[in-house]
């Protein structure tokens, strides 16, 4: 197993079971854990798109980052306001 299989098991690892179950929770800290987990596998899928020079993907996984840090900005925000 080359380093690449192994960033490619930490984008699926990090972008979907770790976030998948965390965002949808209704706590706001358990969602912002998941929307960095996407950060991060976001972050690893670029990387092995790059390598293998699907570019295009890379700009759906940027989509994707952009959201997660859209909505942790929103919770920060939320958070702020209750405070």
């Amino acid at each position: 197993m080359n380093m690449i299989e192994i960033i490619q098991i930490l984008s699926v690892f990090f972008g979907t079971l770790v976030a998948a179950p965390l965002i949808v929770s209704k706590k706001a800290k358990k969602r912002m854990v998941g929307l960095f987990a996407v950060i991060v596998g976001s972050f690893f899928a670029m990387i092995v798109q790059i390598y293998l020079g699907l570019y295009y993907f890379v700009f759906a996984n940027m989509f994707w980052l952009l959201n997660a840090c859209n909505g942790i900005k929103k919770i920060v925000k939320a958070n702020r306001k209750d405070s």
